[in-house]
């Protein structure tokens, strides 16, 4: 009984297969160049190439180390709790199988990491930079010199970072915790260092403005409903379909009063 407690009917094989699949493909929509969205998407993932077109093929039926890999991608969260509650049910079913203490666990941001990037520019950097696609040493070596080295090594043994197979570096598995006194030093930190005011007189390079008035509660209301409607507009262009590419971009968006 036991033993038939861990098997899988070939229908429900071939119904892994098929929904992980389908998933993928929908994900390597968002790419231009499908073959270079299965790179990208390999090197997120932290697994070969020819797993991805396998798996693609419905050739290879994938582990649960590999479907919480795949749909931490898809999900944009490293969250193996929450990645089980929005999978499929085949995909969610087949991972507690195997896994079954994955429904308690949940990523708890370790105490010291929001510290780091309240202080140190170099972390807040490549914290950001390696969540818009993969960085390598090189990069680093040569924008932040040996303190980037260090902190990079730092990160990976944090797990805010991982190492791929490619000698890339990639998000980790323990994640920010971004309260907004964190969000503000990262987007203070981001906008000083990356903004170039030369380029806004250039259309289409970037965007740099600042306007200041008066406004009654009603308007100002407004302000924020705008705000937030344009952010959110903003991260929905970012999921659709070829939208991802190589420029690493980010927005910094702030909306406050005078009032201390």
């Amino acid at each position: 009984m036991e033993k038939q407690q861990h098997t899988t009917s070939n229908s429900q094989v071939t119904l892994l297969k098929k929904t992980v699949s389908k998933d993928l493909e929908n994900k390597l929509l968002e790419f231009k160049s499908r073959k270079i969205g299965v790179r990208l998407f390999a090197q997120r993932v932290n697994v070969n190439e020819r797993t991805v077109n396998r798996l693609l093929k419905q050739e290879n039926r994938p582990t649960y180390q590999t479907l919480l890999k795949i749909y931490g991608v898809i999900f944009n969260t490293l969250n193996e709790a929450l990645i089980v509650e929005l999978a499929p049910k085949v995909v969610s079913d087949e991972i507690k199988k195997h896994y079954p203490e994955v429904v308690l666990r949940r990523t708890a941001p370790m105490p010291d990491i929001g510290n780091d990037v309240l202080h140190d520019r170099c972390f807040t950097d490549l914290y950001v930079m390696a969540g818009c696609g993969p960085i390598s040493l090189d990069f680093v070596q040569y924008r932040y010199g040996v303190h980037g080295v260090e902190t990079i090594e730092r990160m990976v043994e944090l797990r805010v970072l991982k190492k791929s197979k490619e000698g890339h570096y990639l998000p980790g598995e323990n994640e920010i915790e971004f309260t907004p006194k964190i969000l503000k030093r990262i987007g203070q930190s981001i906008s000083e260092k990356f903004s170039k005011p030369d380029n806004s007189e250039l259309g289409g390079e970037n965007l740099i403005a600042f306007y200041a008035e008066g406004l009654s509660d009603d308007a100002y209301d407004e302000w924020l409903q705008v705000d937030e409607q344009a952010f959110r507009k903003k991260v929905e262009i970012s999921h659709r379909i070829g939208a991802k590419g190589n420029n690493k971009v980010f927005t910094y968006m702030v909306t406050d009063t005078f009032k201390e």
